[in-house]
């Protein structure tokens, strides 16, 4: 397991709205993935000078950090045609959740362009690798401090 500190989720954070700023993507709105890419969106929100903020609420892992079937539990009621959205997770791993959103968002919601920036990726899993991520993990468990042991 990488255990990462709130020192270093605060440098991928920098990191991650700098690659976001530099890109030349500019969103409509920041939309996080309650309830681990709450605390990413708040720091990117702050870091962007962001107030469009948004969340959506999946459930996919139980207590055991095992993968079950992916609910969509909340979205947002709110017309984003023709919008830009940067949708917020603080991990890629299996890039489920992202998939389903990204196709939510997309389809239902037909926003204009849809980027996803995540805090970490797991690039030998992810059917979904992010535009914006700060480490790219071996596969092992991430834990981050917001996280219960």
């Amino acid at each position: 397991m990488m255990d990462l500190s709130w020192e270093e989720i605060g440098k991928m954070a920098d990191d991650l709205a700098e690659r976001i700023k530099n890109s030349g993507f500019k969103p409509d709105y920041l939309v996080g993935i309650t309830a681990g890419g709450l605390v990413p969106l708040g720091l990117l929100a702050k870091r962007l000078d962001f107030e469009g903020i948004l969340t959506v609420s999946t459930k996919s892992y139980d207590n055991d950090h095992r993968q079950k079937e992916l609910e969509v539990t909340y979205l947002p009621e709110i017309d984003l045609k023709g919008r830009r959205v940067l949708l917020i997770d603080e991990i890629a791993d299996s890039g489920a959740t992202l998939k389903k959103l990204g196709e939510i968002f997309m389809d239902r919601y037909q926003v204009k362009e849809l980027k996803i920036a995540t805090l970490a990726v797991n690039k030998g899993k992810s059917a979904v690798i992010p535009d914006f991520y700060a480490l790219a993990g071996t596969g092992e468990w991430i834990h981050f401090p917001w996280e219960p042991k």
